[in-house]
């Protein structure tokens, strides 16, 4: 037989043929017409050589022919059925390391969030959390790192996203400071000394921009690259911060901590995940997706809460 010129549709009419053992009922099982399938039947006999269903009577029986190609018939037809069948994927048994490239906030409030979960339904993957950048971003296209969590401009150039939920800001100073007691106004906001966190030590952020819309500034004192370095900055200064109030919330009672809402409104910003679309399909991928889904939903019901 030769390959390049047979119809592998027709194997689909063989295996019906040869199951129902009558054209009739083999076309009901197709949704084809009797004579598409009689004719098919034709083009099969012409090509394995072998009539294939022969009448006896008042019945059809196999060839011995017939009979020798159901079992090899069968596995073709389900070998080729699981190239659209997902791979399984079962967290409880699955042994692995996933990879994740984040940020500071991803690292801080999502990862902890996650491997609790794990340990209990997946103890046998491991996680490596990447830092987040453009080389990050880069080995996710090339399929390096799983999943990259962030903010949504950090993530803007990514083809596969979800948003994960929504984050506002809060301010931050010590317990005994001097000048700001019960309120912070936007006059005392502008006179204190500011600290920034800018992993790449940039003095300029998103509340910066804010400011600059109408036409004020603040003093940075102090840039830090990471968020926990703040709380020490903050506990024995009199500067101020002004944070994701997630991230505020969790340090303020470990530091002796005040919060305050911004005395300006700033515009918040969405914390999401991206993935490469090649691997959109990914059973484990999707798995991970829909367990940080899920976190997000619990943590979201319980801060708002």
């Amino acid at each position: 037989m030769d390959l390049r010129s047979f119809d592998l549709n027709l194997l689909v009419v063989l295996h019906a043929l040869i199951t129902e053992r009558s054209v009739s009922l083999a076309a009901t099982k197709l949704h084809l017409s009797q004579p598409a399938t009689s004719a098919a039947l034709k083009r099969l006999r012409s090509a394995f050589n072998d009539p294939l269903l022969v009448r006896d009577g008042l019945k059809m029986v196999l060839t011995p022919r017939a009979e020798e190609l159901l079992m090899p018939l069968e596995n073709i037809l389900g070998q080729i059925g699981t190239l659209n069948t997902p791979r399984g994927f079962d967290p409880a048994i699955f042994q692995g390391t996933m990879r994740i490239a984040t940020n500071d906030y991803g690292a801080f409030v999502l990862i902890p969030l996650l491997m609790n979960r794990l340990q209990h339904i997946a103890p046998g993957i491991d996680v490596e959390v990447w830092e987040i950048g453009r080389d990050a971003l880069a080995a996710l296209n090339e399929g390096k790192i799983d999943l990259a969590i962030a903010d949504g401009w950090t993530l803007r150039q990514c083809k596969a996203t979800e948003v994960l939920f929504s984050e506002t800001f809060t301010c931050l100073v010590r317990q005994e400071h001097p000048r700001i007691q019960t309120a912070l106004t936007l006059e005392q906001y502008l006179a204190e000394k500011h600290v920034l966190v800018s992993p790449r030590g940039i003095v300029a952020g998103h509340v910066d921009a804010i400011l600059a819309q109408r036409g004020l500034s603040r003093h940075i004192s102090l840039t830090l690259p990471h968020v926990l370095a703040v709380p020490a900055a903050i506990a024995t200064t009199d500067y101020i911060v002004t944070l994701a109030t997630r991230i505020a919330d969790a340090l303020a009672p470990h530091h002796q901590l005040k919060l305050f809402p911004p005395p300006i409104p700033i515009d918040g910003f969405e914390i999401a995940m991206a993935w490469k679309p090649r691997m959109a399909n990914d059973p484990a991928i999707q798995w991970l997706r829909s367990e940080l889904i899920s976190i997000s939903i619990d943590y979201m019901l319980k801060t708002e809460g």
